[in-house]
């Protein structure tokens, strides 16, 4: 009898550590991905170039977070009047036909998040339902930020972001508290905004 209650409690002791163990490492991953949040919205703004957080399905199919960046976010899409065209045309030398480059979302290879642990998922559920209307803007956005490859989560380059909050969820109980990302971009974490 006395084997057997030491055994249990072996057997109580080891199923902690092990749960322990895991909430640890889902603490991490939290701790990491609202550090990696405050990097991309300075890295954004001192690039002055878009970034986003995107979940992204990997080769086996598995959803992951990355960061992502616009290229070539300046390229001129406006079609030009005609001094201005012709001011173009008389500077040019060679082929007229050349393509430009223009604005795509491509994975930021400086910036990598952990992978995502077992049971554990990343939601997002945007603030602003009403567009850039409820804001007071009224400024049309460009076709690369209104497309369905748009990341879910997004600094514009200015140092504003899109208002967002983002849940770390483990089998349906929150890792860490609610992000909430403003519109000024900045971070705040816990419910309240």
């Amino acid at each position: 009898v006395v084997v057997v209650v030491i055994l249990s409690i072996f057997a109580g002791i080891m199923s902690l550590s092990v749960g322990s163990s895991e909430s640890r490492k889902n603490r991490a991953f939290y701790e990491h991905l609202t550090d990696s949040l405050s990097y991309v919205r300075l890295l954004s703004a001192e690039r002055m170039q878009p970034m986003g957080l995107r979940m992204q399905a990997d080769k086996q199919g598995q959803v992951e977070p990355v960061i992502v960046t616009l290229s070539n976010p300046y390229v001129d899409s406006q079609p030009k009047n005609a001094m201005e065209l012709s001011a173009k045309v008389a500077g040019l030398s060679g082929s007229t036909d050349e393509q430009k480059p223009m604005p795509s979302w491509k994975v930021e290879s400086g910036v990598s998040l952990p992978e995502l642990p077992t049971g554990v998922s990343i939601r997002v559920q945007n603030l602003d339902s009403n567009g850039l209307q409820s804001t007071g803007r009224t400024q049309t956005l460009q076709p690369w930020f209104s497309d369905q490859n748009v990341p879910q989560v997004l600094w514009f380059g200015t140092g504003q972001a899109t208002p967002v909050t983002i849940e770390v969820p483990h089998d349906s109980r929150l890792v860490g508290e609610v992000i909430t990302i403003m519109p000024d971009g900045s971070m705040r974490i816990g419910q309240g905004i």
